[in-house]
């Protein structure tokens, strides 16, 4: 304990104080900074890129990347009263098609107007609607190469419609490639 007592004052120290330093005990190493990817250099706190030396900066970066993919996948994903299970089959290459099954309750009674076929480009963080896929097929093009397709049902309520949607299929890869 005495070599503790020396050492988180130096540590202060060095980072000029203002800091908090999180340390961590251990039957193998007496002192240890708990900041993964920094490190003390030249009295100075450093850390890799993408690492913050405050937590609550850490913390709040990594809660944006997730509320930006909650937003992207959670936007779509509801329960339409009766359809159990919905299933894309087929290869996620140019020209093949894609077919949707479902597995419903008659109550469901899903028409062929309640498809909506969506394009994520390669890069992009927004669904596009693929204008004319409509019906439980695609086929799929060249604009979708790279990319990734998802089937969207869409069913009318009191309320105003609610919206279920198939696992990505992707990246769609181009006709010849191997």
């Amino acid at each position: 304990m005495a070599g503790l007592r020396r050492s988180l004052p130096l540590a202060l120290a060095l980072m000029g104080g203002a800091a908090a330093v999180t340390v961590a005990f251990g039957p193998a190493h007496g002192l240890a900074q708990d900041m993964v990817g920094c490190q003390i250099v030249d009295g100075l706190l450093s850390c890799v890129p993408g690492v913050s030396p405050q937590p609550q900066a850490q913390i709040k970066a990594l809660r944006s990347q997730i509320a930006t993919d909650l937003q992207l996948e959670g936007t779509v994903q509801q329960q339409i009263d009766g359809l159990q299970q919905m299933v894309l089959s087929g290869q996620a290459r140019e020209g093949q098609l894609l077919q949707a099954s479902l597995t419903a309750d008659a109550l469901a009674g899903v028409s062929p107007s309640a498809f909506h076929w969506y394009r994520l480009a390669p890069g992009s963080k927004q669904w596009v609607l693929i204008q004319g896929a409509t019906g439980p097929t695609y086929a799929l093009q060249t604009s979708d190469v790279g990319g990734q397709v998802m089937l969207v049902v869409a069913q009318p309520t009191p309320s105003g419609s609610k919206r279920q949607a198939t696992p990505a299929v992707g990246p769609i890869k181009a006709a010849g490639a191997p």
